[in-house]
This record gives C-alpha cells, structure tokens and sequence, in this order.
C-alpha cells in the first residue's frame, strides 16, 4: 500500500466503520462559487496538503485542509479559490474512504503520489491483471474533469471507471461515499475484462 491508504486488514489500523464514524462527525461546508479562471488554473498539488494533515489514520477537516493551503501559498489570491479547495477536499476524504473499501474486496491495492500525479486513484492487481481505477462523481462536473484526464494523460494497460451516483451512495454525515456493492459492480466489470483477455490470447496462441 501507499502510505495514504491504511490496510484495515493488517489490525493495526481503524477499521471502515470507525472511519465512517468520524467523517460522519465533519462539519462540511457546500462551495458556492464556480469561477472560470481558478476552476482551470494549475494550482500546487492540493492532495500533498490533504496527505500531510491526516492524522492516526483520520482525514483532516475541512477548514485544517483549507487554512493550511492558503497558509502554504499565501500569494496564491484568486476568487473562487476556497470553493474549489472545498470540492477537491469532499474528493479527497470520499476517495480515501474508497481506499479501505478496496482493500476490503482486493488483496493488492496501491496509491501513491506517483500513481495520482499520473492520473490514476487507484492501482488494483486482481487474477493476475493490473487495473487502473479512476473514481469520480457521475455528475456533468465529474464527467468533464474525467474527460480532461484522458486529454492531460497518455493512459495504457487496463483503465477502469468507478463513478460514484449520489443516490446509491452511502450518506455518512454531509458526505456520500463508495459502498461494497458498487465495488462488487467494479469487480464485476474487472472480471469482464479478464475474460475477454484471455479469451483473445488464447485465439492469438491458436494461430
């Protein structure tokens, strides 16, 4: 594992509901500004701030996330500026959520800074393949900054979606998280996968 995603199947770490615990007890507040410039400005890689401040496995707040940035990048001065952090902050708590709940359902699960710099959430070795899983929110927002990845990204290998629909969710506080059965739905589709690989293998070994 990266060391930003803990493995609750070591012991040693929180568990999924202890976690779900406290992100219930965040107080959240919604962005309200969408502003051009800022929404397409490159900003100072957000996640780093995110990754340094959790603490004993708990994610920040939301307010420790955006004071800390500000305080690391005090010229950084554009309107718009905290809604943006408030939505990459909402992104970065569900998908460190999603982290344990992979490692529920898989035994080789990576993050790293590495992995997320090239565009990937997450790494996942099942039967034998290596995927490469992008989490987002099915929104007309989500949609569009996925969409962007494929145009910053030169993507190999195996690249799976796991969009998140808000109505199937799981509400913990004033967030919405990943659930089993939308994992087992991305284990389903990896499995789709494998098979129609090997599949063209074999036709391949066969002439």
């Amino acid at each position: 594992m990266g060391k930003y995603i803990a493995d609750p199947k070591s012991g040693e770490w929180m568990n999924i509901q202890e976690l779900e615990d406290f992100i219930s007890t965040i107080k959240i507040t919604k962005p309200k500004y969408r502003g051009q410039d800022v929404e397409h400005r490159s900003l100072p890689f957000m996640l780093s701030t995110f990754r340094e401040l959790i603490k004993d496995e708990k994610p920040p707040t939301q307010d420790a996330f955006i004071n800390k940035f500000k305080s690391k990048y005090p010229d950084l001065r554009l309107r718009g500026i905290t809604s943006r952090l408030k939505r990459a902050y909402l992104s970065y708590v569900r998908e460190y959520h999603l982290g344990y709940v992979l490692n529920k359902h898989f035994k080789k699960v990576i993050y790293d800074e590495q992995v997320d710099i090239a565009g990937i959430d997450y790494v996942i070795y099942y039967r034998g393949r290596k995927f490469n899983i992008h989490a987002f929110v099915n929104t007309e927002n989500g949609k569009y900054w996925r969409e962007i990845k494929n145009g910053r990204h030169k993507f190999r290998g195996e690249h799976l979606d796991l969009p998140m629909d808000l109505d199937k969710g799981k509400r913990c506080g004033k967030l919405i998280l990943y659930t089993d059965e939308q994992v087992e739905a991305l284990k389903k589709e990896m499995d789709k996968v494998i098979k129609a690989r090997r599949k063209s293998e074999s036709k391949k070994q066969s002439l």
